[in-house]
């Protein structure tokens, strides 16, 4: 008998092309080292008395390896809320998430997470604007 997949609902986004960088925002420069523009990543946590900073799991541009980081709210556009498959992405999904924890990966959470980033990114968008 094979044992039963476990999957988790996740916030979806993709890396955008660029961001602006300097004095007004005048160069643009990569929007991530870390992942290939327009790369899936997986937002599987975040803090919400800060309003910036989301927690992501992604296929890392140079090593091809599955990596989970914690970055800007900004570098993330095309959000969306869906089932995750992917075993590398679950076993860090497991070692984020203390076992009694982990039950709130549930579809309410993905589709907040879809709803309410964007906001969080107009926010820090404008503010950076100045």
């Amino acid at each position: 008998m094979q044992a039963e997949a476990t999957t988790y609902w996740t916030a979806v986004a993709n890396v955008m092309p660029a961001r602006r960088f300097g004095p007004g925002g005048a160069d643009r420069r990569p929007a991530s080292v870390h992942f290939a523009p327009g790369a899936k990543v997986y937002i599987i946590d975040w803090f919400p008395g800060t309003c910036n900073r989301v927690v992501v799991v992604g296929l890392h541009r140079k090593t091809k390896r599955m990596i989970q980081l914690v970055l800007a709210v900004e570098l993330w556009e095309n959000f969306r809320s869906r089932v995750c498959y992917v075993p590398a992405v679950i076993t860090l999904i497991k070692a984020h998430f203390p076992a009694e924890e982990i039950h709130r990966l549930n579809q309410e959470f993905a589709e907040q997470l879809r709803d309410v980033l964007p906001i969080w990114k107009a926010v820090e968008l404008k503010r950076f604007a100045g």
